[in-house]
């Protein structure tokens, strides 16, 4: 009789082990960066020249729910991680202002088209277009104080969107791979089609196997594209004035690159959007050659969170098998003697 205990108890001890690793995680999941929804998008290739009005006659917004749960998430608390908020908020408000900026940039672009000067003055020569980001800024400020969202800051005189994160909000101007067609519509050229093959996050990317890292590299680098005339970095003190406005309008092609795909497509282009524009504002000089490793030693395109999230995710599973088979070893020997 009792000959047979240790088999029976170790069959048990053998079962329960079996199911509780049966019920853990067998794969790991995505990277969560940013939840998609659904959204209006454009027709492809094309912005509508007229957006739909907001709250806002002074600028125009769209802010959906999701919206101020995303800023929420990464911006509120005692302490800004710039890393953290910055590019969050930054995607969040381009995203917000895409409509705004992409319509009020076809009106700057006829009426330039229809200067005289507009053949003879390089674009990156031509007057900056308004700011709109106090407007901006204060319209999303009121929305978030309604739902009892409040903003951290750094300090009394210094906001988080202009002064902490150096966001602006401005009609943008890209020529070189822009441009308003015969029926009033912005469209982009063979640039702008590869720009949104390479800014598509992994879920949306047929399946395939989709690095965070890797995709950012890629997307930066056709953002890059988009304007070839970008600053060659001289020191000449005779040429730093010029050298500074083309290197404004270099950001501005990248912003508008930017803008054009949170537009078309915001769900889709939100997660890589939000990885370049934290490599950017990490940036000193706000040209990097690449999405490479910050100081702490992680990737700029994963949130130091997320990255310690997935991380724990994929040790679990290991960590359930290794004591799988150190219990089934210990039960086949059990079992062994009994007999």
């Amino acid at each position: 009789m009792f000959q047979h205990a240790p088999s029976s108890i170790s069959l048990i001890v053998f079962s329960t082990i079996l199911f509780h690793v049966s019920s853990s995680p067998t794969q790991n999941p995505d990277p969560i960066t940013v939840q998609p929804f659904r959204v209006k998008s454009s027709p492809p290739a094309t912005i509508p020249a007229f957006p739909e009005q907001s709250d806002f006659s002074g600028c125009p917004l769209d802010l959906p729910e999701v919206l101020f749960h995303g800023i929420k998430s990464a911006c509120s608390g005692k302490k800004l991680h710039r890393g953290r908020c910055c590019p969050v908020l930054g995607a969040w408000l381009y995203s917000a202002y895409s409509s705004t900026a992409l319509s009020r940039s076809i009106s700057a672009a006829a009426r330039n088209t229809s200067s005289s000067s507009a053949a003879t003055t390089p674009e990156e020569d031509m007057p900056l277009l308004p700011d709109d980001s106090e407007t901006c800024v204060d319209g999303l400020g009121k929305s978030l104080r309604r739902r009892g969202i409040e903003l951290a800051r750094p300090n009394e005189t210094c906001d988080v969107v202009y002064c902490y994160c150096g966001i602006r909000l401005h009609p943008l101007s890209c020529s070189e791979a822009f441009r308003v067609n015969e029926e009033g519509k912005l469209v982009g050229d063979e640039r702008v089609d590869r720009l949104e093959t390479d800014c598509l996050s992994g879920s949306h990317n047929n399946g395939d196997r989709f690095s965070p890292l890797s995709g950012c590299n890629k997307c930066l680098n056709s953002l890059y594209k988009l304007n070839p005339k970008r600053s060659s970095g001289t020191r000449n003190p005779s040429k730093e004035d010029r050298n500074r406005t083309t290197k404004m309008h270099s950001k501005d092609c990248v912003l508008m690159g930017l803008t054009w795909l949170l537009a078309k497509n915001r769900a889709a282009y939100f997660p890589t959007v939000t990885s370049v524009l934290r490599a950017v504002m990490l940036n000193q000089d706000g040209e990097p050659r690449s999405c490479n490793l910050g100081g702490d030693g992680m990737p700029l395109a994963v949130d130091s969170s997320e990255f310690s999230n997935a991380s724990s995710t994929l040790l679990q599973f290991p960590h359930h098998m290794v004591l799988f088979l150190l219990y089934s070893v210990i039960t086949l020997v059990v079992l062994i003697r009994s007999w």
